[in-house]
């Protein structure tokens, strides 16, 4: 189980970096988007990108490799303790864009 005091931080610090900003070659957000992007970017970063190396960079992956990932979180083929509640409450529209989202993000040079 996840500590509430975890997910209260990590929410918040999404939210914090949600304000600042996003890069000007990030693809235009869609709703579905902007309610859950601020819980990715707590540890991969706004626009995918993360500046902590524990975390895999999502930019520029293939939106098939990313649905692929999300869904074998949700299902529990792939174990991570943190990943796995994040996906759990995801329906297939979500994670697909979400990964339509992330696959646009053009990864920097």
């Amino acid at each position: 189980m996840i500590d509430c005091r975890l997910t209260r931080s990590a929410v918040t610090l999404a939210l914090v970096l949600f304000s600042v900003g996003v890069r000007a070659e990030t693809p235009k957000l869609d709703e579905k988007v902007k309610a859950i992007l601020p819980l990715c970017a707590s540890c991969h970063g706004i626009d995918g990108i993360s500046s902590v190396g524990l975390y895999p960079n999502l930019s520029g992956q293939k939106p098939e490799y990313l649905a692929k990932q999300l869904h074998d979180f949700k299902a529990g083929r792939r174990n991570d303790p943190v990943m796995r509640p994040m996906a759990e409450p995801l329906d297939d529209a979500a994670i697909d864009a979400l990964s339509r989202y992330f696959s646009k993000v053009k990864p920097p040079k």
